[in-house]
C-alpha cells in the first residue's frame, strides 16, 4: 500500500513539473543545427522607454504613437491604424533598419490593405509594416489571421522585396511534437526559396533563431520582423471588424 502512495506521489510531482515547465516551440531540425539562437531581453515589463536586445541586435526606444509623417508609400496609406510601432534596430557591421508596424486596422484600412497586397478578402487579424534598410531599401511585410490558426483561416504572411519574398508560416507544435492548445501560434518560421532561414518564439520572453550563413542584410531583415512580432499586441479581435 505504501508503495502505491509513493508511486502516486511521484506521478503527481512529475505532472506538476511538466505543467509548470516553460513551453518551447518545435523548431526545424536543419535550422537548429545551423543557426544562432538569441534569448530576447526587454519584451516583458514596462512599455515606457521599451527596448529589445538579442545577440548583436539592439533596438532604439519603441515608439507606440507616431508623431511625424513618413514618406514610405505603404506606411502613408495606413497612418490611421489604431496600433502603431516604430523603432530602429541595429545589427552587426554597423547595419541599421528602421521598422514601422501597424495593427488593429479600421474597416476602411482593411479594404485598402486587401488591394495593396492582393490577399484573400476574408483575412482577419492583420499585422503589417515596412522595414527600411540603410534608408534606401524598403521591404513590406504582413501576417494575417493571427488569432485564427485554423483550417478555414490559416495564419500566413510574407516579407516582400523588389525581386523576392520570404514567407512567414506559423509553428503550431511544441518540443516533442506536442500540440499547442491555443488559437494563437506560439511561433513563426521564415522561409526563403523553401528553406527555413529563421524562427521566432513568441512565448514568454521570446527567442529568435537566424541561419548562420545568411547575408548581413537578410539577418537584419529577419531580426526586424521577428522583433516586430514579439512587440505586437496579443489582443483578441485584432481588427475593428472582427
Amino acid at each position: 500500500m505504501r508503495k502505491n502512495h509513493v508511486w502516486l506521489l511521484s506521478l503527481l510531482i512529475l505532472f506538476l513539473f511538466s505543467a509548470c515547465s516553460t513551453p518551447r516551440i518545435n523548431v526545424d531540425e536543419q535550422l537548429l543545427s545551423d543557426s544562432d539562437l538569441y534569448e530576447v531581453q526587454g519584451r516583458q515589463g514596462w512599455l515606457a522607454n521599451q527596448t529589445l536586445s538579442f545577440g548583436e541586435f539592439q533596438s532604439g526606444k519603441v515608439d507606440r504613437s507616431w508623431t511625424k509623417g513618413y514618406d514610405y508609400p505603404f506606411i502613408v496609406r495606413f497612418t490611421g491604424a489604431k496600433e502603431k510601432l516604430s523603432y530602429t534596430l541595429k545589427g552587426g557591421k554597423d547595419l541599421e533598419a528602421d521598422v514601422f508596424c501597424i495593427g488593429k486596422l479600421r474597416e476602411q484600412d482593411l479594404r485598402l490593405f486587401h488591394r495593396y497586397f492582393d490577399i484573400n478578402l476574408n483575412a482577419k487579424d492583420i499585422f503589417s509594416g515596412t522595414v527600411v534598410l540603410g534608408e534606401e531599401i524598403a521591404y513590406d511585410f504582413y501576417v494575417m489571421n493571427l488569432n485564427q490558426n485554423n483550417v478555414s483561416r490559416a495564419v500566413e504572411g510574407r516579407i516582400i522585396g523588389e525581386d523576392s519574398f520570404i514567407s512567414i508560416e506559423p509553428i503550431k507544435k511544441l518540443e516533442g511534437n506536442k500540440a499547442y492548445l491555443s488559437a494563437q501560434a506560439p511561433g513563426f518560421e521564415f522561409k526563403l526559396n523553401g528553406q527555413v532561414i529563421g524562427a521566432v518564439e513568441v512565448l514568454n520572453k521570446g527567442r529568435i533563431w537566424i541561419k548562420k550563413d545568411l547575408s548581413e542584410e537578410n539577418r537584419l531583415l529577419v531580426a526586424s520582423v521577428a522583433s516586430a512580432l514579439l512587440l505586437r499586441s496579443d489582443l483578441e479581435g485584432h481588427n475593428d471588424n472582427v
